[in-house]
């Protein structure tokens, strides 16, 4: 540094926070906005692309990701979104159901529930189409039965329906209100438990056939169910605690509402379905709400109608439009985060006083360590005076106590200090400071991201008092003032490159320090202890190989060096096995082939055993299998054997390394069920399948 310029330093979280007042900011190694994760477009799926598809009336995911639709003709189609490719699940005419069904899926199970005609459920084998079971009629096991709403988890299905029978006279009271049933079926379609309560209820319209549509459902994974009754704009969550529910009744918004959807947060997605006409701006978005039902925000990422939405257990959600036949994918994509509801990605930063202790300081310069990418900003804006007090908004507030008090919002004390910040420099690695006189400095510091991109400022200096080269010119040099500012900002470029020449010099002893030093100074440092290391290491992976060098070297050669270089490498010892440890099982002639087979028939090679987790990428594998060659003795060969987790006889298998024995257990189908030890399991609904199990003569001949 010049002469008598000292500075103040910020690059750690704590000195962020103690040193002002944030907004919108992520304080780590280096400060930036806040980021999150938004629903982003991944796919849109074209329905009138699927030849023979037509118009849908319900669709399904599958947990890898094929969709099922159901369209109006009443036939199922399923659509493989990575080969594009789609095909019809049943022969056409089946009458299995109708169009006005509703679908869900578990696994390959497909789930289909049917009110029109005859209330049915059914479930399918996606594999092959054949059906696991089906219950019809107007009761399941003595309860009212009328599909609304269906979904499903790991464990069953969940059904949505009337608590009393439709044509029951009372069922409705006198504002058209009808109690509601969750009945849940086990994956075999025996009813599990059903809940019901008097606070649980639906308005429905007077006509049956207008039902559908009406209601929606979401199960979490933890078995915590959804429900939403569009007509009232009511939100029933249904939690799951101590094998009980507990019900909570939200009222949302006035809006037409379509389609529910609640991911792994239990964040809760809700459709708009309401219709626009030709000349109107579409403002239809995927409204999102917390668990408690406070609204959040809207997903931007998805613009139109909703019909129904479904959340996969990746938390990637789709939207089916029925207006534009389309189905879209969104997926969850990291995303710079807006400020205090907007959704523009920016963060402000304003500190409190800087003290140089000294009336009338004339602050030199500010010198920004930061990775601004293309279509980001960072501005800096200051203010000094000798007060620390301030008229703003017709009251004198001490500025510190301004930035710091919580009665007003942080965009009301950004307004009132306005009037007295200097103009914004932008993107400054290293910039003066131009009429900051006074004793105290206060800074405004603004980032300005894009949607996936935000600056990283990583230290900010602030370096007083004023002191560049001028002062090291005759005196005349410094009598005009014009020639004199212009000179002092024009000298000031060479000021700044010495200062960081000198910055480097006082900062040499972290070059040779393998704590301090990365990337490619690490690794020359590396070199000078002979370890020939390239892009493909880690640092951390250096720093302990540099660390363990002096009793590396002291041990190189040996067994002990190479257990010690295996485990400094991978964090565990290996198992090393020589040939004097196996050369009485060797003289055995039975047992020579199988011994050589193990570790080969070289009385100079010896065999290191590793387990898989020890280096689990081949690049791993390949970088300690040049370790190992330089530190073993020269005229050895070594033999790596990557130990499998399970028991091959005749192979490397040992006992208490990657094999154990356990007790013996019978299979138990449930708890009050068992196999017996003479029953044969065969994949029995595989057969006659091409590519899966095909038995000639058995369950398939030649024509």
């Amino acid at each position: 540094m010049q002469g008598g310029t000292t500075y103040f330093s910020l690059n750690r979280p704590e000195h962020w926070a103690r040193r002002g007042i944030g907004r919108n900011l992520e304080l780590d190694e280096r400060v930036s906005i806040r980021r999150g994760e938004k629903y982003g477009v991944l796919e849109t799926v074209h329905l009138a692309q699927l030849e023979g598809v037509g118009d849908v009336t319900a669709f399904a995911v599958h947990p890898q990701g094929r969709l099922v639709f159901l369209n109006a003709e009443g036939d199922l189609w399923t659509y493989d979104r990575g080969s594009g490719h789609h095909e019809r699940l049943f022969v056409p005419g089946h009458h299995l159901f109708t169009a006005s069904a509703n679908l869900a899926i578990t696994g390959d199970t497909l789930f289909v529930a049917d009110a029109a005609g005859e209330p049915s459920i059914s479930a399918f084998d996606m594999a092959n189409g054949q059906l696991r079971f089906r219950r019809s009629g107007n009761e399941l096991d003595g309860i009212p039965f009328h599909p609304l709403a269906i979904a499903s988890d790991e464990y069953g299905l969940y059904v949505l329906t009337t608590r009393q029978a439709v044509d029951d006279p009372v069922a409705a009271d006198e504002l058209g209100f009808r109690q509601l049933a969750l009945v849940r079926l086990t994956m075999s379609g025996a009813v599990a438990d059903v809940y019901t309560n008097e606070k649980f209820t639906a308005k429905l319209p007077e006509e049956t056939d207008r039902w559908r549509g009406t209601q929606f459902i979401s199960v979490t994974p933890q078995g915590d169910a959804f429900v939403l009754e569009t007509l009232t704009c009511a939100l029933y969550i249904l939690q799951r605690s101590a094998g009980e529910r507990r019900l909570d009744r939200i009222l949302m918004p006035p809006q037409y509402f379509a389609g529910l959807g609640v991911d792994s947060r239990k964040m809760i997605y809700v459709g708009d379905s309401r219709e626009i006409g030709e000349d109107g701006e579409d403002d239809r978005f995927i409204v999102r709400f917390s668990s408690n039902g406070e609204h959040q925000d809207r997903i931007s990422g998805f613009r139109g109608k909703a019909g129904s939405i479904v959340v996969d257990g990746r938390d990637r959600m789709y939207v089916w439009n029925g207006e534009e036949s389309t189905v879209t994918v969104l997926e969850l994509q990291p995303q710079t985060m807006g400020w205090e509801g907007s959704s523009i990605p920016e963060g402000v930063w304003l500190s409190k006083a800087f003290d140089s202790a000294e009336a009338e300081t004339v602050w030199h310069k500010f010198a920004l360590d930061a990775d601004i990418p293309d279509g980001t900003q960072i501005r800096v804006s200051y203010y000094s005076s000798d007060s620390e007090f301030l008229l703003i908004q017709g009251t004198v507030w001490k500025v510190d106590d301004w930035i710091a008090e919580e009665e007003h919002s942080f965009r009301e004390k950004l307004m009132g200090m306005a009037p007295y910040w200097s103009a914004p420099i932008v993107n400054p690695a290293d910039a003066l400071f131009f009429g900051a006189q006074g004793r105290y400095l206060w800074l405004k510091i603004e980032w300005i991201g894009s949607d996936r991109q935000t600056p990283l400022l990583g230290r900010l200096r602030v370096y007083f008092p004023r002191e560049t080269l001028l002062s090291y010119l005759p005196a005349v040099y410094q009598e005009e003032e014009g020639s004199r500012d212009f000179l002092e900002r024009y000298l000031s470029l060479f000021g700044t490159l010495f200062d960081s020449v000198e910055e480097k010099i006082d900062g040499m002893a972290a070059y040779f320090d393998s704590e301090q030093a990365q990337g490619a100074q690490l690794r020359w440092l590396g070199s000078w202890l002979g370890l020939d290391s390239d892009e493909h290491w880690r640092d951390d992976k250096i720093r302990g190989l540099i660390r363990a060098a002096p009793e590396l070297y002291r041990y190189r050669g040996t067994r002990r060096g190479i257990a010690k270089l295996v485990e400094t490498f991978t964090g565990r010892p290996p198992i090393i096995v020589e040939p004097f440890q196996y050369k009485a099982m060797r003289d055995n002639a039975e047992l020579r082939k199988l011994m050589d087979g193990l570790n080969g028939d070289n009385p100079h090679t010896f065999t290191v055993l590793l387990d898989q987790g020890q280096a689990p990428s081949e690049k791993e594998r390949v970088l300690l299998r040049s370790l190992i060659e330089e530190h073993k003795p020269a005229f050895t060969e070594v033999r790596l054997v990557w130990l499998e987790p399970w028991t091959y006889l005749d192979l490397h298998t040992y006992l208490g390394v990657n094999t154990v024995l356990a007790e013996p257990s019978l299979f138990t189908l449930g708890p009050d069920r068992s196999m017996p030890n003479d029953t044969l399991i065969v994949d029995q609904d595989m057969d006659g399948r091409m590519d899966a199990h095909t038995r000639l003569g058995m369950d398939s001949e030649l024509e």
